[in-house]
Formats: structure tokens, C-alpha cells, sequence
């Protein structure tokens, strides 16, 4: 019998317009933020492009990650 885990991650952030949470794991297509978070450069995911899932607004991370 093989056991195998399976890691489920979220990145939550609030649209500043609307104020929906957003998981921005989401949309992590490329993994960009996934690299940033798991390679611990939480620092570089500043400056990452958002668009909220509810409203359309498109917004920039200015702040840090909290965990």
C-alpha cells in the first residue's frame, strides 16, 4: 500500500474596492506566486497584479504576506 499526501494551499487577499476575499492560488497559472511562497521569498510576491473575482478591479499587492 503506497500512502500519498496531497498539499491544498491558499493565498487570500482582499479586493480593496469591494472588499471580496479573493484566493489568489486561484489564478496561479503559472505558478508565479506558488514559486515565490514555497522557494520563502514572500517578500517578492510585492508588486503581483490582482484582478478580484467578483467585482474586475485590478489591484497590486503593496503590502507583505502574513502567515
Amino acid at each position: 500500500m503506497t500512502n500519498t499526501a496531497t498539499l491544498n494551499w491558499s493565498l487570500w487577499v482582499t479586493c480593496p474596492r469591494c472588499g471580496e476575499g479573493n484566493d489568489l492560488s486561484d489564478d496561479d497559472d503559472e505558478h508565479l506566486l506558488a514559486t515565490k511562497i514555497f522557494s520563502n521569498k514572500w517578500d517578492e510576491a510585492k508588486g503581483h497584479e490582482c484582478t478580484c473575482s467578483e467585482c474586475g478591479h485590478e489591484f497590486v499587492l503593496d503590502g507583505g504576506i502574513e502567515y
